[in-house]
C-alpha cells in the first residue's frame, strides 16, 4: 500500500521518466575531485575535505600537525590497519604510521569512487567498472540487483555508503530515493560477489545511508524523506537481515487522529554506528540523535534514547525524491559515549558525551 502511495506520488509530481530511468539502469558514472570522507586512525579523526586537505583532530576536538599529511592534497582515504591509503591524482599511497611516510603502491588508471582495504592490507578500489581488486587486477561486477525495481547495468555508480566488515567483506550501499536502495556484497576471501536473504528488510523501500561493525553482525540503516519520513535498522547475520526498527512498524493505527500524528513524528532516519564497549547502537535522524541496546527490543522509537539534538543546515531538494537529502553523511563511535558526525554542509562536529560541537 505505502509502494502504491509512492509511485502515485511520484507520478504526480511528473517523476514518471526518473522511474522508467531507474528501472533501465541509468547511471551515472562522473567522477568529482575529492569527496568528504571520515575515518578513525590511532584514535584521531582524519577529515578529508572537499577541496582534498586532510585536517587531523583528536577525539577532543582539537587540531593535530602531522607534516607529511599537512602537505598532501588526496581524493580519497580509508583505514589499512593502522595505517591509511589515499588517491593522490592518479597514484595510490599508503601512509606508514611507524614512520609517518607516503610509500607509492602503484597508479590508477581508471576512475576511482572510494578505497578500502582487508586484514590481509589487500586494497580495493570501487570504480564504474566495478570493484577492482588492485594485487589481482581483476574488475568484478554483481550479475543481479536485490532491488527488482533496478535492473543489474554494465558499471557501476558512486555508492552512497560502503564499508569492509571484520570478515573481509565490502558492503556496498546505494540509495535510489523513492525507489528504494541497493545493497551489495563482495567476499575478498572468496573474489565474488554473496547473494543477501532480505527477509523482512525492503530493499525496494530503503535508500541506504551506512554499515557499521556489531559483534557478530553487520548494521544497516536506511532512511528516505518522500512525502513523509521514512527510516529503518536492521542486521545481516551470516549474510540474513534481521529487522531491529522500522517506521513502517511503528504507526499507532487505534484511529485516524493517531495514525496521522505518529506519521508526522516518523523519524528521517541518516547514518548510525555501534559502540562495542556499552553495546550501543546510535544512529542520527532529524529529530536528533538516538541510541539503544542492541539485543533488546528497539521495535518502537520510544524504546530508543535522544541522546542530543545538533542544530545543523539542510538542503532543499534531492533528485530521487520530493524532500531533503539527509544532512550527516557518516556517524563514528570514538568510545565512552562519544560521536563523531561528518555533516553534508557544516563540516565535523563531536559529541562528548555532554555537548556538541562543529570542529574549526
Amino acid at each position: 500500500m505505502k509502494l502504491a502511495f509512492l509511485l502515485l506520488a511520484a507520478l504526480c509530481a511528473g517523476s514518471a521518466p526518473k522511474l522508467q530511468a531507474a528501472i533501465e539502469g541509468v547511471i551515472d558514472t562522473r567522477v568529482a575531485g575529492a569527496s568528504q570522507e571520515l575515518i578513525v586512525v590511532n584514535q584521531q579523526l582524519w577529515y578529508l575535505t572537499a577541496s582534498g586537505k586532510i585536517i587531523i583532530y583528536n577525539t577532543q576536538g582539537g587540531k593535530q600537525t602531522i607534516p607529511s599529511v599537512q602537505a598532501v592534497i588526496a581524493r580519497h582515504i580509508a583505514n589499512d590497519g593502522k595505517d591509511v591509503i589515499a588517491q593522490m591524482g592518479t597514484k595510490l599511497q599508503r601512509w606508514n604510521s611507524s614512520t609517518s611516510t607516503w610509500q607509492e603502491l602503484g597508479v590508477l588508471p581508471v576512475p576511482v569512487f572510494a578505497l578500502a582495504a582487508n586484514s590481509e592490507h589487500r586494497v580495493y578500489a570501487i570504480t564504474p567498472k566495478g570493484v577492482w581488486d588492485i594485487s589481482q587486477n581483476t574488475f568484478h561486477l554483481p550479475t543481479s540487483s536485490p532491488n527488482s525495481q533496478i535492473r543489474p547495468g554494465k558499471a557501476f555508480s558512486a555508492p552512497d555508503t560502503y564499508f569492509m566488515d571484520a570478515q573481509d567483506n565490502l558492503w556496498l550501499g546505494y540509495g535510489y530515493g523513492e525507489w528504494g536502495g541497493n545493497i551489495f556484497t563482495y567476499s575478498t576471501k572468496a573474489s565474488q560477489f554473496v547473494a543477501l536473504n532480505f527477509n523482512n528488510f525492503p530493499i525496494t523501500l530503503s535508500p541506504i545511508k551506512s554499515f557499521f561493525q556489531l559483534k557478530k553482525e553487520v548494521g544497516v540503516s536506511s532512511g528516505l524523506q518522500h512525502m513523509m519520513n521514512n527510516g529503518a535498522i536492521a542486521t545481516f547475520h551470516h549474510f540474513s537481515a534481521q529487522a531491529v526498527y522500522s517506521s513502517d512498524k511503528d504507526i499507532d493505527i487505534t484511529s485516524q487522529e493517531s495514525r496521522w500524528k505518529s506519521i508526522n513524528e516518523l523519524p528521517y532516519i541518516g547514518p548510525a554506528t555501534y559502540e562495542a564497549e556499552s553495546e550501543q547502537i546510535y544512529f542520527y535522524a532529524n529529530k536528533g540523535v538516538f541510541k539503544g541496546k542492541a539485543g533488546s527490543d528497539l521495535s518502537k522509537l520510544r524504546n530508543w534514547q535522544l541522546v542530543f539534538t545538533p542544530k545543523l543546515h539542510w538542503r532543499n531538494g534531492q533528485r530521487d525524491a520530493v524532500g531533503s537529502p539527509m544532512n550527516v553523511l557518516k556517524m563514528l563511535s570514538l568510545g565512552g559515549g562519544k560521536l563523531a558526525l561528518l555533516t553534508q554542509d557544516d563540516g565535523v562536529g563531536i559529541w562528548d558525551g555532554t555537548s556538541f560541537r562543529l570542529l574549526p
